[in-house]
């Protein structure tokens, strides 16, 4: 195993500096009170031990020399993730609020040494009351929300750290825009949104993005220093990146039904979404030469993706479920990107066994629950890439199964141990470039 020391950054100071007082704050008041409703201030610090399987595909030469798809860090490494400061709460009766803000952010950077440092993840206002997870309705309702948040069609709670092939694939980050809904009477609820799309991009579904179009990997030369490898990228709705609605103006809309127990403890949630955009020639992507949407996806003749017009759409169902302890969440997708169509589905499970602390140290119970998870995902694409295309890993059929388990700790701290087993078809081989993710998470 190797430690490795990484470049500490100006971000990583200036978001540990914040905490102090935020966490003095915390502890003085447990929030910001405002007129009529709290405002709450909270922190979250995510610390990894990170093991992946160096595994690497040739895919053609540049000026004489192999090129390869590669882990995009492999080995062991310890890692701070990310420092994250949110604010949320009601700031009168029926505004409510949020703000999180993220510092380092190392596993949704993409490229992952050159995109910023600190983002602003969500900003929203939302007027009225919506109502999420497994909570029953309690009558017919109306919400609108504005500014950047995630989509309707997000799985909102995972029971692992590290995402599923479409839990990264679409609906992973949020977006800049507006959203209504409500519910009809105590089963049915709809949504509806307009946002500024997200550009279509490449990252790897593995923990870290790797470095795509950043200076050291577009220069034979300077290859050796890049700090990252590309990774084995598939197609991904990547961060926001402005609030700029020309060629990319998003609408989507679902329906759902949720029916949920008197006591909570059991309930069925459906949710049936679409969304459909036009695809851009470009959108600049922070740290790359490399731009995203038709940018991403065509080539340079005649090594190029099958495009067919410029269309952007995506269907699916989500199911979630709790009885008691166990808890699911499934999600079909289909998706056509300008003609190329993929499709699949994703699954997770988890069941949560009440430990009552195993010892206690001081007034303070230790290790006060137990969640085994597991997660399948898999997609499946109807097209093919030519030989000599850039990342044929966007063609591959893949496979990704995830098993790992939580513990509760104290309150707001918990450690996630869990092991991704990839499975992808080349056309030549299949690979496994697997990967072990450890992470603490402490809250305040």
């Amino acid at each position: 195993m190797r430690a490795r020391a990484r470049r500490t950054s100006l971000s990583t100071l200036l978001a540990l500096l914040a905490i102090l007082p935020l966490r003095a704050a915390a502890q003085e008041g447990g929030g910001l009170s405002t007129g009529d409703g709290r405002f709450r201030l909270k922190g979250e610090v995510k610390l990894h031990f990170r093991d992946s399987t160096d595994s690497a595909a040739r895919i053609g030469q540049m000026q004489g020399v192999d090129v390869f798809e590669r882990t995009v860090d492999p080995g062991s490494s310890f890692e701070i993730s990310t420092v994250n400061l949110i604010g949320e709460g009601e700031l009168t009766e029926g505004l409510k609020a949020k703000v999180e803000i993220h510092f380092i952010d190392l596993y949704n950077r993409n490229p992952t040494s050159t995109a910023d440092e600190v983002r602003v993840r969500e900003a929203w206002l939302r007027f009225g009351k919506r109502i999420d997870g497994l909570k029953a309705f309690d009558g017919t309702s109306l919400y609108v929300q504005a500014g950047k948040a995630p989509r309707f069609a997000k799985q909102l709670t995972r029971r692992l750290e590290s995402y599923g092939l479409w839990g990264t694939a679409v609906n992973r980050f949020e977006e800049i825009g507006v959203e209504a809904g409500g519910s009809l009477g105590t089963v049915f609820y709809w949504r509806a949104a307009a946002a500024n799309g997200n550009p279509v991009f490449m990252r790897d579904p593995n923990s870290l993005a790797g470095d795509h179009g950043t200076p050291e990997r577009v220069d034979l030369e300077r290859l050796a220093e890049a700090p990252y490898n590309s990774g084995f990228p598939i197609l991904y709705d990547a961060q926001a990146t402005d609030t700029h609605f020309g060629g990319r103006f998003q609408v989507g809309g679902g329906l759902g039904f949720r029916v949920v127990s008197g006591d909570g403890k059991k309930g069925l949630d459906v949710l049936g979404w679409a969304y459909q955009r036009k695809l851009a020639d470009s959108v600049a992507i922070k740290g790359s030469i490399y731009g995203g949407d038709l940018d991403t996806l065509d080539g340079i003749p005649p090594r190029s993706l099958p495009l067919d017009g410029r269309e952007k759409t995506e269907a699916g169902v989500n199911v979630e479920a709790r009885w008691e302890r166990f808890s699911f969440f499934g999600q079909y997708v289909h998706q056509d990107l300008a003609g190329l169509v993929r499709k699949g589905y994703e699954i997770e499970a988890g069941y949560r066994f009440p430990l009552n602390g195993l010892f206690a140290v001081g007034d303070q119970p230790w290790f006060n629950w137990i969640q085994p998870a597991v997660r399948v995902s898999r997609i499946d694409n109807d097209f093919t890439a030519p030989a000599g295309f850039a990342a044929p890993s966007f063609a591959w059929a893949w496979s990704k199964f995830d098993l790992g388990v939580r513990f509760g700790i104290v309150r707001n701290v918990d450690l996630t141990v869990e092991y991704a087993r990839q499975d992808m078809r080349t056309k030549a081989a299949v690979l496994h470039p697997d990967e072990l993710l450890v992470t603490l998470r402490a809250g305040f």
